[in-house]
């Protein structure tokens, strides 16, 4: 799995945030499809005077897709955004994970009916 860090606008990225990133992403390695890429883009926007202006745009791109799965995130700090981003990258995985197995099952009516026409087959 690639993953590409980037800051937007001439925003350099930290290191300890790239690093956060890795040990946080690197986890969903065995769940997606090789070779698939995670690209994140760092931007401060400097918007709101509550702080909340640290905003990550993740694109997410695997074989077997037919679009980019696109998710954002905006809170205080980097640390948090990264964290609010890992758990709606997970969700992302597992509600696709949960269509594929939907989409591969037939209902039980359909397989009756195909035994069904190879007894009369023989």
């Amino acid at each position: 799995m690639q993953i590409i860090i980037k800051g937007n606008k001439g925003f350099d990225v930290f290191e300890d945030n790239k690093q956060y990133i890795e040990d946080k992403f690197r986890k969903f390695e065995k769940r997606v499809k090789e070779p698939a890429t995670l690209e994140f883009n760092f931007l401060h926007t400097h918007a709101s005077k509550a702080g909340i202006d640290k905003r990550i745009h993740l694109t997410f791109i695997m074989p077997g897709m037919t679009k980019p799965e696109h998710l954002e995130e905006l809170s205080e700090h980097f640390k948090e955004t990264i964290d609010l981003l890992q758990k709606r990258f997970d969700k992302f995985l597992l509600r696709k994970r949960e269509k594929k197995i939907d989409g591969a099952r037939k209902p039980k009516k359909y397989l009756v009916a195909d035994k069904l026409n190879r007894d009369t087959e023989k």
